[in-house]
């Protein structure tokens, strides 16, 4: 708005649209965020669907957005939208800048688009998250039209400053506090790459989701049955904490990688890889990705017999293992019934790039800084603290209910 009101959002690629809670929103739920207030903005206005305007008193354009186990009911307003300013918009062309503030009024990094301001949030739960709106990052499929759409507000922004991938943004996960994530609009971060991105196509991008088709997953060198029959798909989503798969592949993957944990009990070592093939590219997971140290719960002693001879040496702990943290579901057609998601784990180890005007997604490792992290640390005081649980294990807010729906539709009311 103008003058800005400041909000916090979680980026999304599993949507398309901004959301964000309303002053008009009086419930707990949005009163325990940073509410937008159009009547605040000079530059704010009430619109419909199609962007005709919405005069006071009179009936307006509604909708409701189902998550499943949540609920968001709002209005559409008109309004500038910025992204905080890094300093690095000044790279882009100062006379397409120029331009762009004396015709429209818009600094670098400014759009002017529609978007959700939410006149009712469900407390289950939107009371637990500490972020105040959502910023999807779907292409337009997953949009009302094209003016709901972030990225063809950004792109269009973009490029008349003068980039020559305004459609494209990266995403960085840090590993470390001595890192900080990125999500870089107009190209990628060149960096944060260890390798070439290596680069697929998207299945079905009408549909607006980035899901790529994956050909194989392997467990330490194994190869699954599930994808011999060219159905299995990858979801590439930053809005999901965890490693989700079909409920018929998460059995034999969860036993193949779960492990006892080495002597000095952590599990950021060697151990058995998950291996996900895209085609173009493999992704390999390993301890450090997918597991968390937990407790053996039979803890009963066993009978021991003794026998002449040397010694055994005992290489792993009983009292604890490397525990996968996966999550197993299931969906119909379209998206199922063999869709995996790709989440935080993979999003953390691997740098991603999204082009909607190709509609690809580029993959490449991640060029993190050297040096210990917290799971690192904590094994140089490992009676401070026990096994760890650090991390996420539970599912995060899109996890449980997005991916519930069988194709993320809005429903609208007119």
């Amino acid at each position: 708005g103008s003058p800005p009101q400041p909000l916090t959002v979680v980026f999304d690629t599993g949507s398309g649209q901004v959301i964000v809670p309303s002053a008009y929103c009086n419930s707990p739920t949005c009163r325990s965020k940073s509410r937008y207030r159009r009547s605040a903005s000079h530059t704010g206005v009430d619109v419909n669907f199609d962007g005709s305007r919405a005069p006071p008193g009179k009936p307006r354009d509604s909708m409701n957005v189902n998550f499943g186990t949540g609920e968001v009911g709002g209005v559409v307003v008109e309004d500038i939208v910025c992204m905080k300013d890094t300093g690095r918009t000044m790279s882009f062309n100062q006379t397409a800048a120029i331009i762009e503030k004396n015709e429209k009024g818009l600094d670098p990094g400014c759009v002017k688009m529609r978007f959700v301001a939410a006149t009712r949030l469900s407390e289950d739960p939107f009371m637990d998250f500490t972020f105040d709106g959502i910023v999807g990052l779907g292409m337009d499929g997953l949009s009302q039209n094209r003016h709901f759409n972030f990225l063809q507000a950004i792109g269009d922004h973009l490029r008349g400053l003068g980039s020559a991938t305004p459609s494209t943004f990266g995403v960085f996960l840090a590993s470390s506090r001595s890192e900080t994530s990125e999500m870089a609009f107009g190209g990628w971060t060149s960096s944060h790459l260890l390798e070439p991105l290596s680069w697929g196509g998207i299945h079905d991008p009408e549909a607006g989701h980035w899901i790529i088709p994956m050909h194989g997953v392997r467990v330490n060198g194994k190869l699954l049955d599930i994808c011999k029959d060219g159905t299995c798909r990858a979801a590439v989503d930053t809005g999901t904490s965890l490693l989700s798969m079909p409920s018929e592949a998460f059995a034999p993957i969860f036993e193949g990688i779960r492990h006892a944990t080495p002597l000095t009990g952590h599990c950021v070592g060697t151990g058995p890889l998950l291996q996900i093939d895209v085609g173009h590219f493999t992704i390999v997971l390993g301890p450090r990705e997918y597991s968390q140290i937990r407790e053996n719960r039979n803890k009963a002693p066993k009978k021991l017999k003794f026998k002449e001879g040397p010694v055994a040496q005992t290489t792993t702990r009983s009292d604890l293992r490397c525990f996968p943290i996966l999550m197993a579901m299931d969906f119909p057609e379209p998206l199922g019934p063999k869709l995996f998601i790709l989440g935080e784990p993979v999003l953390r180890k691997y740098y991603t790039v999204y082009d909607a005007q190709r509609q690809q997604v580029g993959i490449a490792r991640a060029a993190h800084r050297q040096g210990p992290n917290r799971d690192e640390l904590l094994l140089q005081v490992p009676g401070v603290d026990g096994p760890r649980k650090g991390g996420r294990s539970n599912p995060t807010m899109f996890d449980v209910f997005r991916w519930r729906v069988a194709v993320r539709q809005l429903q609208w009311r007119l």
